[in-house]
């Protein structure tokens, strides 16, 4: 890759496809196998890393030298157009209900998160967007106040700049500056993605003359699944465990920051002693939360904690105490059973999104993690020394009995990662994500209520890269009911990632699905199915036509889990479309005289489920009249 011509998106590529990767040092000369893992080589095959050398690998062992997982342009452009530019186009709405002061206070009053952001890829994406939408509005409609800002900033880079060249910035890069600076928010666990996050957005909104905008408290480095998202899921909590109840809104915990907040939002950074006073105030509102902050410590380590002390806090009294709870034991207790577990407060982190009319986030992006919180032990093992995956089973254990005794390191290691991702098990189980003991806890599916939750209730969009699993897993049964019982509208396009035209590395196997939801009231047909496509010309072609689109009652009568079907291909969507006019197959359904629809599946028999009633040496005085379970031995039918 010549770097001289990198642009920001391919930059965030590359480091995004090494985020996750480890180095090794190959033993012996190794090899790629079919499933892309490393492995000693066999002779006659080609040697891709030779002894001796240091070599990248992801954590399941497999080759990892690009953005394998990197969202691909035509998923980013998707959800864009499904959920941003809807999202932008309410906005635009209430600023022509206003008038020409009050438009131009709100004009950046437009909230845009991607809570597991990676490098950042798609808020690059949504600044873009967004700065063109802008751009077109004030176009049409001039706003005194928003032209007087984005002047502020033109003078400032003159006073650095030479005679004239202030002159050729025009509005759209300042916008893109402004738009970075107020409406876009990122979380990611890995402070690497944190920074790279970061340095893109300052490339990408780069103006002469002008310092680097403050983006430290707009996207920062916390674990997105731990930690209070909402004041109504705060209240269902504190209910649930039947603790005291006091009022629990934005004005009563966050209204300390008001000011410093108010402050910081007239900052444009546009000299060095701006972005100094910036850090300043927000300090000073980083200060003035913290009293809400101990608050949300408490309740969140509740269902982590083994510490009975922790569940000691005097919630009642929580408004009496002011600052001195911040030195109550059980604070204390609590905040020990968090630690290393980079839980975020989303109030605390982002206040300005929650203390204004339309609490929550207009809209949210992004392709959360998909994986199971766990640690599989040979997959651990496997991680660090690759070759184990080529071994026999009774070599693999004996290679394992021999690496714990000579690696007490690597054993400690394992150790701590168990511990620690039994402890985010804990909290995703003990927290607000219903469904989640069912089946594997897998991070989609706690991400997935997330996101429903921290969008605006009016109007706020959804635009995410999901497994198909989390359309039809009963483990997400819940999460789809509420989804389809109160969305306006639920958009899914479905792809089979074939050959790898979604994600490079990902199963060939796998059906993901483009997810695009708006909050409101339920549309006459509000859930609308593309797809499954296989390819992306089949993808193009498609996702211009009309949907299938179904009423939220006939989703929700299909099957007992909310569950959307894994359709063959596109075309079977108008053929599913005519099935469902049928009655379900496992409907028992009674009328008038009797049994009016009743369908009862069958199988044939065999030895996993039906073993006990395969007897074949049957006592002669017996009498029966079918296969009788017996404490004969069995034997096997040819």
């Amino acid at each position: 890759m010549d770097f001289r011509s990198l642009g920001v998106r391919e930059f965030g590529t590359v480091y995004e496809g090494l985020l996750e990767s480890e180095l090794a040092h190959a033993a012996v000369d190794m090899a790629v196998g079919r499933n892309g893992a490393y492995a000693p080589a066999r002779e006659g095959r080609a040697v891709a890393v030779a002894a001796g050398e240091v070599y990248l690998h992801n954590r399941s062992g497999a080759r990892k030298s690009s953005g394998s997982y990197y969202t691909k342009p035509f998923a980013v452009e998707h959800l864009l157009d499904g959920a941003l530019e809807p999202a932008l186009d309410g906005h635009f709405a209430r600023l022509d209900g206003m008038d020409e002061t009050d438009a131009a206070e709100a004009f950046f009053d437009f909230r845009v998160a991607d809570i597991a952001m990676g490098s950042g890829h798609f808020l690059i994406g949504a600044i873009d967007r967004i700065e063109k939408r802008m751009a077109g509005y004030l176009a049409g409609r001039r706003l005194a106040g928003v032209a007087r800002e984005l002047a502020t900033l033109r003078a400032a880079a003159a006073e650095t700049l030479e005679d004239g060249a202030a002159a050729e910035i025009e509005d759209g890069p300042l916008l893109r500056r402004q738009i970075a600076r107020r409406c876009i928010y990122g979380v990611d666990l890995n402070p690497l993605s944190v920074q790279l996050a970061r340095l893109a957005v300052w490339i990408h909104t780069f103006v002469p003359g002008l310092p680097l905008s403050f983006l430290d408290r707009n996207l920062v480095r916390g674990n997105a699944l731990v930690g209070v998202a909402t004041f109504g899921e705060l209240r269902e909590t504190i209910r649930k465990r039947s603790l005291p109840l006091f009022a629990l809104d934005a004005g009563r915990l966050l209204g300390a920051a008001k000011k410093p907040l108010r402050r910081l939002a007239n900052l444009n950074d546009a000299t060095l002693p701006d972005v100094a006073a910036a850090r300043e105030a927000d300090r000073e509102a980083r200060e003035a939360l913290r009293d809400a902050e101990t608050l949300f410590d408490a309740v969140t380590a509740l269902p982590i904690s083994d510490d009975p002390e922790a569940a000691g806090f005097p919630f009642e009294e929580w408004e009496a105490l002011g600052a001195a709870a911040r030195a109550h034991p059980a604070v204390d207790a609590a905040r020990q059973a968090l630690r290393g577990l980079d839980a975020l407060h989303f109030p605390v982190a982002f206040p300005e999104v929650f203390l204004r009319d339309r609490p929550g986030f207009d809209a949210i992006l992004g392709n959360p993690p998909w994986q199971e919180a766990t640690i599989e032990e040979h997959a651990f093992w496997a991680r660090h020394f690759p070759g184990l995956r080529g071994l026999p089973q009774r070599g693999q254990e004996a290679e394992k009995e021999r690496l714990r005794a000579e690696r007490p390191d690597l054993v400690a290691a394992r150790e701590a990662e168990r511990d620690e991702v039994e402890r985010v098990r804990r909290a995703l189980v003990g927290g607000a994500y219903p469904g989640m003991g069912t089946g594997d806890p897998d991070l989609y599916k706690a991400f997935c209520w997330r996101f429903w939750r921290l969008t605006a209730a009016d109007g706020g969009r959804i635009g995410v890269v999901l497994p198909r699993s989390a359309l039809a897993a009963k483990g997400s049964t819940e999460f789809r009911r509420e989804m389809f019982g109160r969305a306006a509208s639920v958009d899914v396009t479905m792809m089979l990632n074939r050959a790898g035209w979604v994600f490079d590395d990902a199963e060939h196997r796998y059906t993901i699905g483009l997810v695009c939801i708006a909050h409101g009231a339920p549309a006459e047909k509000s859930i609308r199915l593309r797809g499954p496509y296989a390819s992306e010309m089949a993808f193009r072609e498609g996702a211009d036509a009309a949907p299938a689109a179904f009423g939220r009652e006939d989703v929700l009568a299909w099957n007992d889990t909310a569950s959307l079907p894994l359709l063959p291909d596109p075309d079977s969507v108008a053929v599913f479309a005519q099935l469902r006019k049928a009655p379900r197959l496992d409907l028992n359904e009674n009328g008038t005289g009797g049994v009016r629809w009743r369908a009862r599946p069958d199988r044939e028999m065999d030895a996993t489920l039906q073993k006990a009633f395969m007897v074949f040496d049957k006592p002669a005085d017996s009498g029966a009249s079918g296969p009788t379970p017996s404490s004969t031995p069995l034997r096997r039918n040819s």
